[in-house]
C-alpha cells in the first residue's frame, strides 16, 4: 500500500515450509481498508504464457475477483470458453494449443471434480487445488480439446467441474476414511475413463492415460492427517480476516498451510483463501493461537 492505495506492485512472498508469516487485515475504517481488484492476466510475447498486471486504478470491489475494466482486459478469462467459439490473440493462442490434460481429483471428504492442466501448468495445477488424490486421465493435442473432454465428462460421468475453497477446507479438517478416499477416486476415474472411450469415435486429439499425481514433500504434513495408520489431525483455526496473526509455516495444500505458534505438535491449518484481494499489512510478531472452538461448523 502506498498512500491507502495499493501501489500496483507485485510482491512475491516466500512460503516455504520453515518460514515465518505475520499478517494483519486492516480493519474497516483503517487507511487503505477494503477488497481491492486482482488486476489482469496478459498473454507474455517473448514466452508461453501470461503474466499478471496490477489493476492500473487499484479499484475496490464488492463481488468476484475482478473490478469490471480489469475483467474486460483479461487475456486468460477466454480461455475456459475457447471450445465454444470464445476469440483469443495470437499470443494468447499459443498457450492454447500447447498439450494439456484432463484429470480427476478427489477431496478429503471422498467428492471428486474434473479439471484441466496445461503442458506450461502441470503438475503445479493440481497443486493449487488441495485434493487428497488425482489421476490424469487423458492427454490432449490443444486446449480446446482438452475442455470438449472437461465438459464431456462432466456431462455423461456426472462429476462437477466446481469445487469451492470454503468446502475444501471443511474436507481437510473431517476427512474420510482412507478406504472411502480409495474407493471414490477409483469409482470417479472409472466413470470419467468409460466416458472417454465412449468419445474415442467423435473426438480426435486425445489419448486416454492413467498417471496418478504425486503432491510435493511441502505437502508431507497436510498428507499426514489422511493416513490410514496414525494419522496427524489438523485442527481448525478461525479467521484470518481480523486480528493480528504470526505464525511458522510447516507446509500447505492449495490455498491452505499448515502452521503452528511456537509449538510443532500442535499444527493447524489456516485459510488463506479468506485473504484474497484484501488489504493486509506485514509484521514480524509471533501470536499465540486465536481461540479455537471444538467444532468451527
Amino acid at each position: 500500500m502506498l498512500d491507502g492505495q495499493p501501489s500496483s506492485e507485485i510482491e512475491t512472498i516466500a512460503i516455504t515450509p520453515g518460514s515465518f508469516l505475520g499478517l494483519t487485515t486492516l480493519p474497516a475504517g483503517a487507511l487503505g481498508a477494503g477488497i481491492y481488484c486482482s488486476g489482469y492476466s496478459r498473454a507474455a510475447v517473448d514466452t508461453i504464457g501470461f503474466n499478471q498486471v496490477p489493476c492500473p486504478a487499484g479499484n475496490t470491489i464488492t463481488k468476484g475477483k475482478q473490478c469490471d475494466s480489469c475483467l474486460a482486459r483479461d487475456e486468460f478469462a477466454p480461455i475456459h470458453r475457447i471450445h465454444l467459439g470464445s476469440r483469443m490473440n495470437e499470443a494468447a493462442l499459443a498457450y492454447v494449443n500447447l498439450e494439456h490434460y484432463l484429470y480427476i481429483a478427489t477431496f478429503p471428504d471422498g467428492t471428486s471434480k474434473v479439471g484441466t492442466a496445461s503442458l506450461h501448468s502441470n503438475p503445479r495445477r493440481l497443486d493449487d487445488q488441495a485434493v487428497a488424490a488425482a489421476t490424469f486421465v487423458a492427454r490432449a493435442d490443444t486446449g480446446i480439446i482438452v475442455r470438449q473432454l472437461e465438459d464431456l465428462v462432466w456431462q455423461e460421468a456426472n462429476i462437477t467441474q466446481f469445487k469451492r475453497a470454503s468446502t475444501k477446507y471443511k474436507a481437510w479438517i473431517d476427512p474420510a476414511s482412507t478406504e472411502r478416499l480409495k474407493s471414490e477416486h477409483y469409482m470417479a476415474v472409472e466413470n470419467a475413463t468409460w466416458a472417454l472411450e465412449d468419445a474415442q469415435d467423435t473426438v480426435e486429439g486425445f489419448d486416454i492415460t492413467a498417471d496418478r499425481w504425486v503432491p510435493s514433500l511441502a505437502m508431507s504434513r497436510a498428507y499426514a492427517s489422511l493416513r490410514a495408520e496414525n494419522p496427524e489431525p489438523l485442527t481448525a483455526y478461525p479467521t484470518l480476516t481480523e486480528g493480528a496473526h504470526g505464525f511458522y509455516i510447516s507446509g500447505g495444500t492449495g490455498k491452505f498451510l499448515t502452521a503452528h505458534f511456537g509449538d510443532p505438535d500442535q499444527t493447524f491449518l489456516i485459510n488463506t483463501a479468506e485473504l484474497s484481494n484484501r488489504a493486509c499489512r506485514q509484521h514480524g510478531e509471533l501470536t499465540p493461537p486465536a481461540s479455537v472452538q471444538e467444532s468451527l461448523f
